[in-house]
């Protein structure tokens, strides 16, 4: 495939971040050199290359995009943003099951470039809650978290936050909740009697696990081949990827079934 205009745009971060910056409006050459951080010799010749393939417009001292541009970068945000995501630990993306992700949120993923990965945990903390993980918990005020996979910390961690104010709202897989009803059956019952606690069940597959606070975004994808992967978590604390985190909780609210008792 011939892709000229691909190259043009990102092959070159000057010309990505000037099509980028003009996107809010008209600019001078002035305002280029000083949010971009660039001398004329740098930028000209890229203003010039956009220029002659239609993608910026000039009148006197001032640039704009033009109608082609314009079509353009409405859509380069979001792309960028997913190669940033991707790219920024390409390996994990490569090896892990992406498809865990609901089809809504995955067109999304763009909003998690800002995320980082967690500190393997060593030997002796091997299978034990990451340690980032908890204590960024210990910290938030308002917790939704999914599991999918079972661990016998988490029935009295979420109790203990339930009984401090934290509002805490979980969701599990019927496996789990299941479990949950013979093993834990004293700690979910007085969960449940929290104003600030919320419980559903999902009927179906979950391969993911996840948490979003007030504060982060923890998220745990299984290997490509099912694979829980215990070592390494997805970590966010910016507002757009937190915001992804509370928006992929209601996905799966929505269809679950809220519990108020354990059977």
């Amino acid at each position: 495939m011939n892709s000229p205009l691909l190259e043009l745009i990102f092959l070159s971060e000057k010309r990505k971040e000037l099509l980028l910056f003009l996107k809010d409006g008209p600019k001078t050459i002035s305002e280029i050199k000083e949010n971009l951080n660039v001398g004329l010799v740098a930028i000209l010749p890229q203003l010039k290359k956009l220029r002659e393939n239609s993608l910026i417009l000039k009148t006197g001292d001032t640039y704009s995009l033009a109608p082609l541009g314009i079509a353009i970068t409405s859509r380069m945000k979001p792309m960028i943003d997913v190669l940033n995501v991707f790219g920024s630990k390409y390996e994990y993306w490569a090896t892990h099951a992406v498809e865990s992700i609901p089809d809504p949120l995955r067109e999304r993923i763009g909003e998690l470039a800002s995320c980082t990965f967690s500190e393997p945990p060593d030997r002796t903390h091997l299978f034990e809650p990451h340690r980032e993980f908890v204590e960024n918990l210990m910290k938030s005020k308002k917790i939704s978290g999914i599991a999918s996979i079972f661990h016998p910390l988490y029935p009295s961690l979420f109790l203990s936050f339930a009984k401090n104010g934290v509002d805490v709202s979980l969701l599990v897989t019927r496996p789990i909740y299941e479990r949950l009803s013979k093993e834990y059956r004293v700690e979910m019952n007085e969960f449940l009697k929290f104003k600030n606690a919320n419980f559903y069940v999902y009927d179906k597959k979950i391969e993911l696990a996840y948490a979003v606070t007030d504060i982060f975004l923890s998220l745990t994808l299984p290997f490509s081949d099912g694979t829980y992967d215990h070592k390494e978590d997805i970590l966010c604390f910016d507002s757009q990827a937190i915001k992804w985190g509370e928006d992929l909780f209601a996905y799966y609210r929505k269809i679950s079934d809220k519990i108020t008792e354990m059977d």
